[in-house]
């Protein structure tokens, strides 16, 4: 099962809050873009942090150099996550990995452009990087590239630190991503470009848990406890009514006790207790309450009817 992270990219500080609302409960990371932090700053990662408790918050800063410096103030503002570019200097990668164990948060170690991969993840992973993002850019999509054999080679070597993946993942994609190792499954344009990206991102969510079945349909989960009941119900009609003596006849002024039943398993007929009702005085009608049967006691049954105790 793999984390969700929604890619907030647009420039608009509203458009991102607002977008940020949809798309919250249905992920578990919010990201806020390079080209959004840039553009609305700080202040932007305040106002997350402060209208989406529940979910963890990634501050894309890319950053290239000073690590310790520059990412200090984003995790002490509320992030839970930056990003350090995998082609920066070993010492700023290290200070960046450094400032986020400071606070108790989490490092990522960006690998795009990076021209050998596996040397840098190794080196990284050795620092103690919490996360290792496979990420194939925009620029490198519209090329054509994808993310699929650089994720196959990173998880392959088990650093132990988890690996995140974008680069245009989408519903089709997502259980490839997950099913290759992937811990963290980054949407971005797939779920913002959607006509209602609330719901695309739950489905992509349920994809990554592979919950497609457990999320969708309602009642539907409530369908089988539906049909033992009835089942039950229908069982008990038939134990209550096909089971009565022939020719009975009622004792005036005696009441029928009748036993509910309980909705588990029908006891078959013939482990059933015995319950009897008193018989009926020749001389005059009696009006006799119904006896109750201790446990393992049988009662004569030429004197009552049969009344079956379903359990």
């Amino acid at each position: 099962m793999a984390q969700t992270q929604m890619a907030l990219d647009s420039l608009d500080f509203d458009a991102t809050v607002a977008l940020a609302t949809k798309v919250a409960p249905h992920v578990d990371i919010l990201e806020i873009g390079t080209p959004c932090i840039k553009h609305n700053g700080i202040e932007l990662l305040k106002t997350l942090r402060a209208k989406f408790p529940n979910n963890k918050i990634l501050v894309d800063l890319k950053t290239m150099d000073a690590g310790f410096y520059e990412a200090e103030p984003f995790y002490k503002a509320g992030a839970d996550i930056c990003t350090v570019l995998g082609t920066a200097d070993i010492g700023t990668i290290k200070g960046v990995i450094d400032v986020a164990n400071k606070y108790g948060k989490m490092a990522q170690v960006d690998l795009i452009n990076v021209a050998d991969k596996k040397a840098r993840t190794l080196e990284v992973a050795k620092l103690g990087a919490h996360i290792i993002g496979v990420h194939t850019g925009l620029d490198q999509q519209a090329a054509g590239q994808t993310p699929f054999n650089d994720l196959a080679m990173v998880t392959a070597l088990n650093t132990g630190a988890k690996v995140s993946v974008a680069g245009g993942v989408k519903a089709a994609t997502v259980r490839q991503v997950v099913d290759a190792g992937a811990d963290i499954v980054v949407a971005g344009a797939a779920i913002y470009g959607a006509a209602d990206p609330a719901a695309s991102a739950a489905e992509i969510t349920a994809l990554a848990r592979g919950t497609t079945g457990a999320s969708t349909g309602g009642l539907s989960k409530f369908i089988p406890y539906a049909l033992i009941a009835a089942a039950v119900l229908a069982g008990l009609y038939f134990v209550t009514s096909g089971n009565k003596p022939a020719g009975e006849m009622p004792v005036e002024g005696a009441a029928m006790e009748e036993v509910a039943p309980a909705t588990q398993d029908v006891m078959p007929s013939d482990t059933a207790p015995v319950v009897e009702e008193a018989a009926p005085v020749e001389a005059a009608p009696v009006e006799v309450a119904p006896v109750e049967p201790a446990a393992g006691t049988e009662m004569p049954a030429e004197s009552a009817p049969i009344v079956e105790e379903v359990k």
